[in-house]
């Protein structure tokens, strides 16, 4: 899931106000009852395979960076996932781009990403994402003749197999999120694999920037979950 950035793409794909990415936009609501499945098989989350990368935008440029999971699982049942989990350790979250931003400016934007007017990294050393449900997904993808197909399946799953929902908790706000994803199970290993755009507002994270350089709402998640049968 590793994403690569060429300038005149990043422009084609997000735009010349630097919006961003064109993405699935994850569909956002209150809290609902987390899921009760309980047979089936706990697949664990191979922690070093497993990542969450984000993409945030302003009016100026964009900054990409990562976070990482501190746990998470995977219930298999008659080779389907069931139910499942993640965790994410919000103190290592990290700008790391994109290509050409000095380093010290990236660490700087660290920082500011683990303070209160983001993330608040102290008080909320975590967020979670827990599953409420999983469907088939029927819904429609980006052409196939669409001249940015190939770029675009960087910023978008193209060959979604099921609608996920769940529980996504940032800052203590736990909200419910729907979004299309790639999920693959075999004998002793499962994958889930989604890209979608999220209104940072949703939960508490109001830092407008700049009045000249304003942050846009919407950020980009990648979230790639590798689990495996112990």
């Amino acid at each position: 899931m590793k994403i690569s950035f060429i300038p005149v793409v990043v422009f084609f794909i997000f735009g010349s106000c630097t919006q961003a990415p064109k993405s699935d936009e994850a569909t956002v609501t209150t809290a609902k009852e987390e899921s009760k499945e309980t047979s089936g098989v706990t697949f664990t989350a191979d922690l070093n395979a497993s990542k969450v990368e984000w993409i945030g935008t302003k009016v100026s440029g964009y900054h990409t960076g990562t976070v990482k999971i501190k746990s998470g699982e995977l219930t298999v049942a008659n080779g389907q996932v069931t139910a499942g989990k993640f965790t994410m350790d919000m103190t290592t979250i990290t700008a790391v781009g994109p290509e050409k931003v000095p380093a010290d400016a990236s660490a700087k934007l660290t920082g500011h990403l683990q303070s209160p007017d983001f993330f608040d990294t102290k008080n909320f050393p975590e967020a979670s994402f827990v599953i409420t449900g999983i469907k088939p997904f029927t819904g429609t993808v980006t052409e196939a003749d669409d001249p940015r197909q190939e770029k675009l399946n960087e910023y978008k799953v193209s060959n979604p197999s099921h609608m996920v929902s769940g529980n996504l908790t940032i800052r203590g706000i736990e909200k419910n999120i729907e979004f299309p994803a790639l999920i693959t199970v075999n004998e002793n290993s499962a994958e889930a694999h989604a890209k979608f755009n999220l209104d940072r507002k949703q939960w508490g994270i109001v830092f407008t920037g700049k009045p000249d350089d304003l942050v846009r709402d919407e950020f980009h998640l990648g979230i790639f979950l590798k689990a495996s049968r112990q």
